[in-house]
């Protein structure tokens, strides 16, 4: 029996294969099924392991990834990791300290990130005299996700600066 080209499991995951990080209101507004259908086949296909949300201050965003890109999705909805991430983008190599400096965290803050992020894969170290220089694992693959969660990142870093403007008025 063929398969039903028209069926809505199919348009939404196609929707969210061409349109990474999108989330369940511009689903509908662009393939036109009822909320309730939508969210049905999402959980389905959540489920089967087709897709993947993430769950951000104001959105849940959707995701078809491979899983070898999921690892490095998963930390860019993290604000420390994702700054390590971004900070070696632009200055990699890097010394721990130049990256606990250049993204204002303590030291074993960043030890404690760095730590996880190794695990992953994500970042690589070599030893240089008496210093270890941290940098990307694949620098293009990491490039490539953020291009795929750009509007994640962003409202992420939006509701921060949000919150940082909220604090100094209250003050």
């Amino acid at each position: 029996m063929p398969e039903i080209l028209d069926s809505p499991q199919k348009q939404i995951l196609e929707f969210i294969i061409n349109n990474p990080s999108t989330h369940l209101r511009k689903i509908k507004n662009n393939v036109g099924f009822s909320m309730g259908t939508i969210q049905y086949h999402l959980n389905i296909l959540e489920k089967e392991g087709k897709i993947k949300s993430v769950k951000t201050k104001f959105y849940k965003n959707y995701y078809h990834i491979p899983e070898s890109d999921e690892k490095v999705l998963s930390v860019f909805n993290l604000e420390s990791p994702r700054s390590i991430i971004l900070y070696l983008l632009q200055h990699e190599p890097s010394t721990h300290q130049e990256i606990a400096k250049g993204i204002e965290l303590s030291s074993s803050t960043v030890s404690w990130h760095m730590k996880r992020l190794l695990d992953l894969d994500i970042v690589d170290y070599e030893y240089s005299g008496k210093y270890t220089l941290y940098r990307l694992t694949n620098r293009e693959n990491v490039l490539e996700n953020l291009r795929k969660c750009k509007s994640t990142v962003w409202n992420s870093m939006v509701n921060n600066m949000v919150d940082a403007f909220s604090a100094f008025e209250q003050k």
